[in-house]
Formats: C-alpha cells, sequence, structure tokens
C-alpha cells in the first residue's frame, strides 16, 4: 500500500531493493494497475508529478508500450523500443530508458513496496509490431496474416506461438527489459504458452518476475508452478452488481487464489481483479476483501471490458487507503460461513455469496471501515465484507 513519503526521506537503498524485499515489506491493502490508472473524478489533466502520484497508490504495475500508445494513453514509467518494429528491437530509445529510470525513482520514492513488469507480446500484436513477411506471424492458407484481437487500436494479427525462434525473440526481449532497470520482469496475458514461459524464465534468470494472466484456471497454475511469480486473475464473478459478461465465480475465485498462493514462486504476486460498476461499493469490498484474507497479494477492481473505453480504468476508493499494516495471521473461516484474517491494525472479514448476511460481535468498539461507523456489533451482507480498526487508529494513510 502507499507509503507518500517525500523523495528526501528515502534512502537510495531502499529505492534499489530487490522485488523481494519490496513485496515483503508492503503494507495492505495492496492495490496493483493493470495498464491503464486509476482516474480522478474531478476528470482535471495531472501534470506528471500529480499523475505519478496516482500511479504510486499502487503495488503492482504493467504496461506495454506498443498497443498503450496506440491508444493514446500516457505511459507511468514510458519506456519505448527503438526502431521501426518493436518485435525485433534489442533497445529501448536512450531518452525513453533515462525518462522512464527517472520515473521509477520517483514512484518508489513515493512507494518502496511498488515493482514493475512489461507485458510482452506472444499471442497477437498491432501489425505494426513486425514487418508484413516476419515468419513470427501466423498466416492463412493464401499466406495472408491471421487476425487476432478485434479491439484495438489498429488491426492486431495472431503470432505464431510455437515458432522456437519467435519464442526465443520473446525471451532476448525480456531479459533487455530487466537489465534495462527499468522493470523487475514480465507479464504474459491470455493465459500465456508454457513453452514460451519456460523459455522466459531461463533466459531472465531467477530474478526477473513472470506474471501470467491465468484467471482462476488451477490446471493452468499448477502447470506453471513455480516457473511464474503470480497470476493475473481477471474476473467477472456473477452475483449482485455483476455486469453483463461474467467470468468465474466467487468460490472459483476463492479455490484458485488459495492453490497460486502455495504453488508459485517468490516472491509471490498474485493480482485478484473483479469487474463492476464503479458505484458498487459491495463489489469493490467483495473483491478486496477476499484478496486481503486469502493471499498477500494484490487486488483491483475495476470497469468491464466490454466497455468502450480502455480496459481496466478504475477509481480510487477511501476503502484502499485503510493502513491494514501487515498480515499478524492466516485465514480463518469463522463458525458463521465468514472468513476472517487478521492484520496488525485491524481485522479482514470476507462473507462469501449465498452465505446470507452475518452478525459481527467485538468485546470492544471498532471502526468499519465501510461506512466508518462504530460500534461493537455489526452486519455484513454475503458477497461482501469490510475491515473493522481499533478507533483511535487513523484511518487513512499519513
Amino acid at each position: 500500500m502507499l507509503l507518500f513519503v517525500s523523495s528526501g526521506a528515502v534512502a537510495s537503498g531502499q529505492v534499489d531493493r530487490s522485488p523481494l524485499e519490496r513485496v515483503s515489506g508492503r503494507n495492505y491493502t495492496s492495490v496493483f494497475q493493470a495498464w491503464n490508472p486509476a482516474e480522478i473524478s474531478s476528470g482535471e489533466d495531472l501534470d506528471d508529478t500529480a499523475r505519478l502520484r496516482v500511479v504510486a497508490k499502487h503495488d503492482v504495475l504493467w504496461e506495454e508500450p506498443v498497443s498503450q500508445l496506440g491508444y493514446g494513453v500516457e505511459l507511468a514509467l514510458g519506456a519505448v523500443w527503438d526502431g521501426e518494429y518493436g518485435g525485433l528491437a534489442d533497445r529501448f530509445t536512450s531518452d525513453s530508458q533515462a525518462k522512464a529510470l527517472e520515473n521509477r525513482k520517483e514512484m518508489l520514492c513515493l512507494n518502496p513496496a511498488m515493482v514493475f513488469l512489461l507485458e510482452v507480446r506472444w499471442r497477437d500484436a498491432p501489425g505494426s509490431f513486425l514487418p508484413e513477411d516476419s515468419p513470427f506471424w501466423q498466416r492463412n492458407a493464401d499466406g495472408t496474416r491471421v487476425l487476432g484481437w478485434a479491439n484495438g487500436p489498429e488491426p492486431y494479427y495472431m503470432l505464431d506461438a510455437d515458432n522456437e525462434a519467435f519464442a526465443k525473440n520473446i525471451a532476448r526481449q525480456s531479459k533487455i527489459a530487466v537489465e534495462s532497470g527499468v522493470y523487475d520482469g514480465v507479464m504474459f496475458d491470455w493465459d500465456g504458452h508454457l513453452p514460451i514461459v519456460r523459455t522466459c524464465r531461463e533466459v531472465i534468470g531467477d530474478a526477473g518476475l513472470i506474471v501470467v494472466n491465468i484467471h482462476d484456471r488451477i490446471d493452468e497454475g499448477l502447470a506453471y508452478g513455480r516457473l511464474i511469480n503470480g497470476a493475473f486473475m481477471e474476473l467477472s464473478p456473477a452475483g449482485p452488481g455483476a455486469p453483463g459478461r461474467t467470468l468465474g465465480t466467487w468460490e472459483s475465485s476463492r479455490e484458485a487464489l488459495i492453490v497460486f498462493e502455495n504453488e508459485f514462486r517468490e516472491p509471490r504476486i498474485n493480482c485478484l481483479e473483479a469487474w463492476g460498476d464503479r458505484s458498487d461499493l459491495r463489489r469493490m469490498r467483495a473483491v478486496t476483501t477476499l484478496g486481503l484474507t486469502h493471499s498477500d497479494g494484490s487486488v483491483l477492481y475495476a470497469d468491464p471490458n466490454p466497455l468502450p473505453t480502455p480496459d481496466h480504468l478504475h477509481d480510487w476508493y477511501d476503502f484502499w487507503d485503510v493502513p491494514l499494516g501487515m498480515p499478524t495471521g492466516s485465514v480463518r473461516l469463522r463458525e458463521d460461513g465468514a472468513y476472517e484474517r487478521s492484520f496488525s491494525n485491524g481485522l479482514v472479514i470476507y462473507n462469501p455469496l449465498g452465505n446470507g448476511t452475518v452478525n459481527i460481535e467485538f468485546d470492544s468498539p471498532r471502526r468499519s471501515a465501510a461506512d466508518a461507523s462504530t460500534g461493537s456489533e455489526f452486519k455484513i451482507a454475503d458477497a461482501d465484507g469490510d475491515i473493522f480498526l481499533v478507533p483511535d487508529k487513523p484511518d487513512r494513510s499519513q
């Protein structure tokens, strides 16, 4: 979670900490940014300093310069591949790499727990990513490129994921990204591809981070195992407030999160996301408390992908600013069917869908992060959750 200390207060050694040190030292709640940022309610344009402060609220960030720049989205780090074709580049432009390193340092000064990933194109890419005659494209019988994702800023075409030379090229660029000092590792969308991820791990070594978008698919998680550090669990569970398109269920999300927390390598950075309307605070609290009780990872509540705006845009919620501190135990199933977990500054309770409303009682007063009420008895609906703090503890980060 965001610390928001001044740049001068952070020693260079703290900025240069390893990913393991950063992840293990984070405070909760931990939120991630999947490509696109949190938006401020006023809608005013932000200067670079203010924009980086918003990004630095997140503990995990990944971006992909080719597609995001195609949409006109301003990157948080901003490294750009050098040369005509991003898919063949052997370096970032010197100016963009220098600026990205400055931005990284500034964000780490604001939030020393951050880690930074580059999303690598492996399934499909914009037509400008490679020469039209590249052997890395999939081809139709007539020799034309196979169409890929239909919602890109320009036509996307399928890449030949089973081409060994292409896998080596991805691993080569992943190593360049990590060795640049801008990125701590890479992210693979679209479930990843096991041979490519394996080759990438061999090339970037043990220290580089790898995250794969595998949703709640436990079989895929078990197949990747110690090759990866985390899953991007992009989900839209059915239940109250669910948008028209659903992906997974609350229970499948919970079960997968347990497996992924046990199976992946450290530092472990599972990233759990649910889609929904920004005003649906119940759904936001549900995904947040599910992640807090069942993992040491990060959460996100974001716009549904089918909206015509860039994917994963989101608001920032006061609920995420509650200074929980560090976990002091593991998840516990309560007698009433809800789940709870203790943190150094409070207690988190997640009530699963279908469990009905539960009554929460304390021996002494607590403050609810959901509505700021103080008392010793509370109610939590199912598909909801809450955070309870001792009243004299601050309810906002300082």
